[in-house]
């Protein structure tokens, strides 16, 4: 089993799109997804569970929002597999076939309070601090061995808020790899220099620092803990359009993909993710762009988009 956080602590660069169609091009392989929405704006929820099977998760308290209160509220237990909604799109039924589209694909909604739990995490404590805070960096890590996502999963995704606070040190600590979309301009670009000095001398080293400290046994680490969690790519994303240009694309990015590659190299992958009107009428009808409309150029650059990932993932 693969997990991968999709995140970027700026907002607006495409996570949710990202992340609605990596999930459903590996669930399109036969493979099976899980999507636990850690954002508490909810948007993907919304998209693809709809206003009203959302709101009834939320009204059910069956959101992942049970994960963190189940630390902040001893009341609370840690909860199980009843946060999870089988074939989601399916059961969303926003058209009569969708039920066949994608049948692998389970997903765990998120609720706006979760940025209230945010806070109620950063200033819960209990007994000894190190180990207080290894446990409430470590919660989506342990509610995944409670699922046993490794025995009925091949691949978990996590779409992350814009920070990089708890609940998102959540998402990285169970995390096998990272994607960071970004919009290249040239504050997007400074951010993702941040972002990985970020996960990489602050959050890892912090969580290694905290196991140690707090002497927790081995038998006591989640399975689904992940020490060191590694970039798979960054992808530049919602690129502007311009005719006139050799490029295609407008110069400040056309500019700013060149610097981006410069300084990333590899690290960024080849597509560039164009922003094609097409993709958010999609994401509005709660589908991908390959089961909506008939722009043939947007289904193909998000196709290559999500190949070069499941390929960067699957190292």
């Amino acid at each position: 089993m693969k997990k991968v956080s999709i995140i970027n602590f700026k907002g607006g660069v495409g996570k949710t799109t990202l992340s609605l169609h990596l999930a459903t091009h590996l669930a399109s392989l036969q493979k099976k997804v899980l999507v636990v929405d850690v954002d508490h704006q909810s948007s993907l929820s919304i998209v693809v569970l709809g206003p009203r099977l959302w709101q009834k998760c939320v009204n059910e308290q069956r959101t992942v929002n049970r994960v963190f209160q189940s630390f902040c509220n001893r009341k609370v237990p840690m909860p199980k597999d009843e946060l999870v909604i089988k074939n989601a799109i399916g059961e969303c039924g926003r058209y009569s076939n969708s039920k066949t589209l994608y049948p692998t694909l389970d997903f765990v909604s998120a609720q706006f309070e979760l940025d209230d739990t945010e806070i109620d995490l950063a200033s819960t404590n209990y007994g000894n601090a190190n180990l207080s805070d290894w446990d409430k960096r470590t919660l989506l890590a342990t509610w995944l061995d409670q699922i046993s996502a490794q025995n009925n999963y091949d691949y978990v995704l996590f779409d992350c808020p814009p920070a990089t606070k708890i609940v998102s040190q959540n998402a990285l600590a169970a995390s096998d790899k990272y994607i960071i979309p970004v919009i290249p301009d040239e504050l997007s670009s400074r951010g993702v220099s941040h972002f990985r000095n970020l996960v990489q001398n602050k959050i890892d080293s912090k969580l290694a620092y905290l196991q140690s400290s707090a002497q927790v046994p081995p038998s006591e680490v989640p399975k689904n803990f992940v020490a060191t969690t590694s970039l798979a790519g960054i992808v530049p994303f919602l690129v502007k359009h311009s005719g006139n240009a050799r490029s295609g694309l407008t110069n400040i990015h056309t500019e700013q993909i060149a610097a981006l590659r410069r300084t990333w190299g590899p690290d960024m992958i080849q597509t560039v993710g164009t922003n094609y009107i097409a993709i958010p009428e999609a994401i509005a009808a709660g589908v991908p762009i390959w089961n909506h409309g008939k722009n043939l150029k947007a289904r193909r650059m998000m196709a290559a988009i999500c190949t070069e990932l499941k390929t960067r993932i699957d190292i």
